[in-house]
């Protein structure tokens, strides 16, 4: 089977520079070789993974080190305890996976993620690293009082991502007894977490039809007012056509049309309603929503509304 080594410390990386998390451009030899190689061992979902590599030039990696995973420009992304206070850190957990179940995890990656896409849409979107985990765990800290204490809080999640790569679990024995529920939860999570990624690591820009609809010198006295401008972030966040090209992503991706054309309060600043006039009083939202749309159709043959529609029923 011929092999494929990449090597981590290849990359010229420039600290803070979001061509960094790219996987475009000349690879250039370094004195940091800390690599690994695809495929990663002789099973037949080996062949899955060198294909995968093949197709979109990402590493499906079940074997990988602390820093491939937690690491980043700014710093280590790893729940740690202060030995000191007791207190946990927040932030994320992973193990590698159970070879035992990589397959049937990689036949669950292609059906409620990577099936949703176009191979030019994943060629162009899907990170260097994608992690195969055999646990996924969100950490963080719950003070309680009389007496101080801290505890730790544990939740499994379905994936997480980090800089140039998104963790993915269920590479343990839970994989073959997954419900449809946690199908349906699994698939949520797994492509919001992906355009998340897409938004972090600045590969999507708006387009000018899209920017120029808004008049951003506006004041925004309320909710209302943000909608009757085609913005759909709460009026405390900050403004820009980047966060709305991101957040109409992430609306298209989380919630089906159904509620997205609800009768919902303006006073509301979830997703529900802002396709409806209650929301959309001057037909803004509308607008901005069918633009960003017929973008990601046209341009990659991609309707991320298929995916709001899966999870959100």
């Amino acid at each position: 089977m011929n092999k494929r080594t990449y090597i981590a410390g290849l990359f010229i990386i420039v600290a803070f520079c979001a061509t960094a998390c790219k996987k475009e451009g000349k690879l250039t030899a370094s004195d940091d070789e800390q690599g690994y190689t695809v495929p990663q061992g002789n099973h037949l979902y080996d062949t899955t993974i060198l294909n995968l590599y093949n197709k979109y030039r990402a590493y499906f990696l079940y074997k990988f080190t602390d820093k491939d995973t937690y690491w980043t420009p700014t710093g280590w992304k790893n729940s740690t305890i202060d030995t000191t206070t007791g207190v946990w850190a927040t932030g994320y957990l992973v193990t590698t996976a159970d070879t035992n179940y990589v397959a049937r995890q990689l036949a669950v990656i292609n059906k409620l993620w990577l099936s949703y896409y176009t191979d030019a849409f994943l060629l162009k979107f899907l990170p260097a690293k994608v992690m195969l985990c055999g646990s996924l765990d969100s950490i963080w800290t719950t003070t309680l009082f009389n007496p101080t204490r801290f505890v730790k809080n544990t939740k499994s999640v379905g994936a997480w991502y980090n800089y140039d790569n998104i963790c993915i679990n269920y590479g343990n024995s839970a994989v073959a007894g997954m419900t449809s529920s946690d199908s349906t939860k699994f698939t949520a999570k797994v492509n919001l977490v992906f355009i998340q990624s897409i938004e972090g690591r600045n590969l999507s820009a708006p387009t000018n039809d899209f920017s120029s609809i808004p008049s951003y010198s506006a004041t925004l006295a309320n909710q209302a007012a943000a909608y009757a401008q085609g913005i759909i972030t709460p009026t405390t966040s900050s403004r820009s056509p980047q966060i709305d090209w991101n957040a109409y992503m992430e609306a298209m991706v989380t919630t089906s049309e159904t509620n997205l054309k609800k009768s919902v309060a303006n006073t509301n600043t979830t997703f529900w309603g802002i396709l409806n006039s209650t929301k959309d009083t001057n037909g803004k939202i509308k607008q901005r929503y069918t633009i960003i749309r017929n973008y990601f159709i046209t341009n990659y043959g991609v309707d991320l509304q298929v995916i709001g529609n899966a999870v959100d029923k």
